[in-house]
């Protein structure tokens, strides 16, 4: 209950201090270099303890507005660094879909973007190394055609030159066709189909490995070597 209490103190929109004095610096528990600050016995935060460092904070200090804004941006960053951290803990994104997901969760631009920088800094946010694990497991796992992989690292803001690298190395890894790939889809797919009119299968098996961005030409190979028309 006493630990609620304090998380509804913490940063409140709206009653913000213009200035006042700092009364208690606490360290968070569960959040270790997470510091949640008093002004006039009110707890804003938390912040870093960089942003403590840069405003020479300790008890007794008196913040004046500058200093205050400053606080209260410190911990609209940390807010936004913990919730980008933990979306890139449950699945890897781009920075550009990074970015889009915290502007949803109302996250003002200045910090989106300073936290960005710092994840990329750290290596934690790589453009390059998130669309080459995306394609090869699109291409391996999901068995995806190159047309599609493409399309889908473009929507997620991918830029081009990258995408254009990592497609490239692909094709080397894979071979130089698709062929083996939508061969394995085909006959994986038609395994489920082998029970309708040869028609109907034949049907459904083109446009699911249209979908999945192979080529017209070798959608229409594999799926005449599946069911061959009589």
């Amino acid at each position: 209950m006493q630990r609620r209490r304090e998380r509804s103190r913490e940063l409140s929109l709206t009653d913000l201090p213009v200035e006042g004095e700092v009364t208690a610096i606490r360290e968070r528990p569960r959040t270790p270099g997470r510091y949640l600050v008093e002004i006039d016995g009110r707890a804003y935060g938390p912040v870093s303890a960089e942003v403590l460092g840069e405003l020479g904070i300790r008890v007794g200090s008196h913040l004046g507005p500058g200093e205050v804004q400053r606080l209260l941006a410190g911990a609209a960053e940390v807010a936004c660094d913990d919730r980008a951290l933990g979306a890139l803990a449950r699945r890897a994104r781009s920075t550009e879909e990074l970015r889009r997901w915290l502007r949803t969760r109302g996250f003002e631009p200045a910090p989106i973007e300073r936290t960005l920088d710092r994840l990329t800094a750290l290596g934690l946010l790589d453009d390059e190394a998130f669309a080459r694990g995306f394609a090869h497991g699109r291409a391996t796992g999901r068995m995806f055609g190159a047309r599609r992989i493409a399309a889908e690292l473009a929507r997620r803001g991918v830029a081009s030159g990258v995408i254009s690298r990592v497609m490239a190395e692909l094709r080397e890894s894979t071979g130089s066709d698709e062929s083996a790939a939508v061969e394995a889809a085909a006959a994986r797919r038609a395994r489920s189909l082998r029970a309708l009119q040869p028609e109907v299968a034949r049907r459904r098996l083109t446009g699911w490995l249209l979908r999945r961005g192979f080529g017209a030409g070798e959608v229409q190979r594999v799926v005449r070597s599946e069911f061959p028309p009589r």
